[in-house]
């Protein structure tokens, strides 16, 4: 059974180091800013008493996205929304995250042709990376760290 999952586990490893570093950090932006927006969910839930479906459509803020603000909504409403309504929370954590990760790309699209700088050159972006890069030092500082321990 453990050479099973050894097996998995090793197909998994193949296919992230086969993908590009911005692939990763892509996806890995996309999960979070679905986090952000799941948390903005819940704490509306909490808070106000909202349903899962009020809550989501009271979510449909995207004033941190400025002029591109429309295209997030736009996939916000086909993706959030219907799942909302079901009251399923994986459900709705899932389509909060397909709705975002279709919004970048439509976001990115519509900067290159305004001529707007790109998105690995926004703050939010910058910072997410940097906090990302430091956290992977840290932790290879650490698995580095305790091998010599175990010399």
């Amino acid at each position: 059974m453990e050479k099973g999952r050894r097996k998995r586990r090793d197909r998994r490893e193949d296919r992230v180091q086969g993908q590009s570093f911005m692939d990763v950090t892509r996806q890995a932006f996309v999960r979070h800013l679905a986090l952000d927006k799941w948390r903005e969910i819940e704490d509306l839930r909490e808070t106000l008493g909202f349903d899962w479906a009020r809550a989501a459509e009271e979510a449909c803020q995207f004033l941190s996205r400025g002029t591109y603000a429309p295209l997030w909504i736009q996939q916000w409403r086909a993706h959030v929304l219907p799942a909302a309504g079901q009251g399923d929370p994986g459900k709705l954590f899932s389509a909060v995250e397909q709705a975002i990760a279709a919004a970048l790309p439509e976001e990115e699209a519509a900067r290159k042709t305004r001529g707007d700088r790109p998105l690995e050159e926004e703050p939010e972006y910058k910072g997410f990376l940097d906090s990302a890069v430091e956290r992977l030092a840290q932790q290879s500082a650490a698995e580095l760290g305790s091998g010599q321990h175990d010399r």
